[in-house]
Parts: structure tokens; sequence; C-alpha cells
């Protein structure tokens, strides 16, 4: 009776609906499917390959993977494909699935629906030829982008993973030389591609600030500790002024901003001095950052805030970085709405200024734990990633550490593994990006699926879009970015497994 009224509700739906036995087969279709592609019910179910003979060619395979992994468990929401109608016309669709279970909890299916989305694409492709212009000037822009997409990101992220299991080995004293300087290297191309990172977080509006009491000299200290030593290499006098003050604002963005400030200051500073300071006023603190460099020119002290725009850099020399500290510093500053200000004398100097307020609360914000990296005897972790590099990088770095791991390539794979493992996992690392448009969010939903476990999940991306990492943040996962520091990793993966 309650399946009888189902399907008279749902031939009544707008959408296309369709639902699948555990089996794969097809158990009904709703009317709708005729007016989005022209074939009756009957002809659909008279398909062989329903509704594979719908879709595009080029689509076809993803949509197979997309329904193979439906009926292992997962769900998800508006994956968009092409369709061809029957008088021949391609249009577009997004389907929407769910796993169906009865009031006895056994497995009913799964239940697809498919909306008309030609129209929004439609739409898309006008809006896309109207900012054709714009794009094109801000070509410069696309192009650095581009430099630190998901494919630059993949082999730093491999190699990452390979110079820790390389320093997990008896190396003789040159050869620990030779890792040091890859190291360095690896060091260097991160901090670069962290900004980016940075910028995107901030753009898709997932970055959320959690605000504290943070002590002033306790931030100052941590400057002196980071550009204490570039500063007397350099013959640069660093002289930093602590006050017993406190002030409320998230300690890592303000950390962030303070040191992108420093960097930034004696990155133009040739000779002299660079100051840090602090002075009051009307209630708030006021958070300085003095240089004897090569000052700002007024038409150009609104322009350093913009991304890639560098003062007196003509070349792009790498040493001043790449343009994104004060883009970044201007993005989390708004985030903790503290005023941000900038005065400058050309051949003289500048002065950068960040406005907080002040707080009488001493409950100041737990210090970050030490740098001794955990292993994980005893432990089983999932791993999915669809590059075998990648994958056998991360077994690699996971193995070390006297892990149990269970990997694969795709969700198919993994469900394949799960079943011949001795013992369920109890953590699931994967790649964001899958093969055919699936995602790592999908396969860690399709895994606690069959386990009936809501077990840790970590999702890392070399995505750099905003839309993608706010999906990706979606997800309830926690968040890492490519190419991830191993030990890095190796605290996420301990805090994720015993709940700190």
């Amino acid at each position: 009776m309650s399946s009888d009224l189902f399907e008279i509700v749902a031939n009544y739906t707008y959408d296309w609906e369709s639902w699948f036995l555990p089996d794969g087969r097809v158990r009904w279709i709703n009317p709708a499917v005729e007016r989005m592609t022209g074939f009756t019910v009957d002809e659909c179910f008279a398909m062989a390959d329903y509704p594979l003979g719908i879709v595009h060619a080029d689509d076809r395979r993803a949509v197979d993977i997309l329904i193979q992994s439906a009926l292992s468990g997962t769900s998800g929401n508006d994956v968009e494909f092409r369709i061809n109608r029957k008088d021949g016309v391609i249009g577009w669709a997004a389907v929407s699935w769910q796993p169906m279970t009865g009031v006895d909890g056994k497995q009913l299916g799964i239940r697809t629906s498919v909306r008309d989305i030609s129209w929004r694409k439609s739409a898309e492709e006008a809006l896309r030829q109207a900012k054709a212009e714009a794009e094109r000037a801000d070509r410069a822009k696309s192009r650095f982008l581009a430099a630190a997409s998901h494919d630059l990101r993949q082999p730093l992220q491999a190699i990452g993973m390979y110079v820790a299991a390389l320093a997990g080995r008896p190396l003789d004293e040159a050869s620990h030389e030779i890792l040091a300087d890859v190291r360095q290297c690896l060091a260097a191309s991160g901090e670069m591609l962290e900004d980016l990172v940075d910028i995107s977080r901030l753009d898709a509006e997932v970055v959320v600030p959690a605000l504290a009491d943070v002590a002033i000299a306790d931030l100052f200290e941590l400057l002196e500790t980071s550009f204490q030593s570039e500063a007397e290499a350099r013959k640069i006098d660093l002289r930093l002024i602590p006050r017993s003050l406190f002030v409320r604002a998230d300690p890592v963005i303000l950390s962030r901003i303070m040191q992108n400030l420093v960097s930034n200051a004696l990155r133009y500073t040739e000779q002299g001095r660079v100051l840090v300071g602090c002075r009051t006023r009307d209630g708030a603190a006021v958070l300085e950052v003095w240089d004897t460099g090569i000052g700002i020119r007024p038409e150009d002290r609104a322009r350093i805030f913009e991304e890639f725009y560098q003062v007196d850099n003509p070349a792009r020399d790498r040493r001043r970085g790449i343009g994104l500290g004060l883009a970044i510093v201007r993005r989390q500053a708004a985030l903790l709405g503290a005023p941000l200000a900038v005065r400058s004398t050309p051949g003289k100097g500048s002065v950068f200024s960040v406005t907080l307020p002040l707080t009488d609360s001493h409950e100041v914000a737990p210090s970050a734990a030490d740098g001794s990296e955990p292993d994980f005897e005893g432990r089983t972790i999932a791993i999915i990633d669809d590059e075998p590099l990648q994958l056998n990088a991360l077994q690699s770095f996971l193995r070390l550490r006297q892990a149990r791991v269970i990997a694969g390539r795709s969700i198919i794979e993994i469900l394949t593994q799960l079943e011949a493992a001795d013992v369920p996992p109890e953590l699931i690392i994967a790649d964001y990006r899958l093969e055919a448009g699936m995602t790592g969010a999908a396969a860690i939903a399709a895994v606690r699926f069959r386990i009936g476990k809501p077990i840790p999940g970590i999702l890392i991306t070399g995505d750099t879009e905003p839309q993608r990492i706010a999906e990706a943040e979606a997800s309830g996962c926690r968040l890492l970015h490519k190419p991830v520091d191993p030990g890095k990793l190796a605290r996420t993966i301990d805090q994720m497994l015993t709940g700190r």
C-alpha cells in the first residue's frame, strides 16, 4: 500500500524520477521522463540499458559509475550530465540520488531525481560570453592562479610524502644534506601555494574567526622567533617592543597578518631597521610595523593591496614573494573587523598598522601542540586516490608510521577492499577529485554507509577555486590543501583518531 501511494504521489512530480532495485533493475519511472527526454515510460522500460541509452555518449561512463556507487550506498546532489532527447536535441540535466530503506530496515534500492537545467546552461553560456572581455583583462591573474592548479600540486604532494618516508631510513651525512635542501625547496614552493589557498579560502567565505584573548607579548615573541635570523643575515636591525596587553582576535589570523607585514617590511628594506610596536588609542590597540625601506608612492598605495601587484619589482624577483601577502592581509583584517592603514614616504620608509579592541580578560588561546610526529601502530586507515603515484606515496607514508592501510583508486575498489579486510577502518583519507566527476566526500560517505559507522574523514585537495573549497568544507570532513606537510598530516590524523 505504501509503495502504491509513493508511486501515485511521485507520478505527479515535475522532475524525472526513477526507482532502481538493489540489483540495478529499474522498478518504476514517472511520466515526467517524456517531458524531459521525449521518450515514454514504456519506451524507457524497453531499453536494455536504461537510463544510459538517453545519456550523451561522452557522459555515459560517468553516469554508470554514479549509479554503481549509489547502489553501494552513496547519496549525492546536483551532478550534471547531458541527455540525448528523442528529437535529437542535446539537453542538460542534474541528478540527485538517495538510498531507500524500508521500515523493517531492508534496502529497497535507490531513488534518482533528474531535473532539466538546459535553461540554466543557456543562461550560463550567455553570461560567459558577456564576461569574455572582462576575463581577458584579468588574464595575468588567471595565468598565475593556473600555475598553482591541481596538476601542479599533485607532484609536490607525492614528493613530500616520499621525502618524509626517506627521512625515516638510514642515510649518510651527504644524503641528509641533500634531503635538507629538497625539503627547503618544497617549503618555498609550499609557501607560495599556501598564499593562493589563503586567498581562495577567504574569497570562498569558509574562514570563520575563532575569537580569543591574544597576548601581544606572546605574538611579538613568535614574530621575533620567526624573523630574527633572516634580519641578522641581511644586516637589518629588527626590533620588537612588546606590551602587557591583550586584544580580542583570532590568534591564527592575527599572527598571519603580522607575519605578512613583517615579512613585507624586511623584503623592501635594504638597510636600516624594522620596528614592531603597539600603542593604545581610544580603548583599542594599534599594532604597527615600521620600516626604513623604499617607501610607497601615493599613486601605488591603493594598488599594493591588489593580488600580484608589487612595488618596484618589474622583473618579478621571487625573493620579494609573489605579491599576495598584502592582498591576504586586507581580507584577513576585514574578517576580524580590524581597520588597516598605511603611511609612507618614498625613499624613507613605510608604516603599516592594524587596530584591534583591547580586552581585560586574560583567557589566552591555548598554544599549539609540540612538533613531534605520532605513529599509528595498530590503527587501520582507508585511503582513496585515483592517481597511483599519489596513492603509493600516501601508503608509504602511513606504513612507515606502522598503520594498517586499506587502499583503493575508486569508490567501487575501496568498497571491494573493505569486504576483504579483517577489520574496518578507523579513519578515511580521500582526494577530493576522483574519476568520472565523483568526489572524495561521496567516497567517504560510501565507506561510512558500508561499515555502518560515522568514522572521521580527511579530504585532501589541490583546488584553489573558491566554489570547490566551499563544497569540500561543507562535507563535514577535515580539509587539507596540497601539498600537505607530512608532519601536519600526521598530527591531523592523530587528532582525528584520538578525538583531541
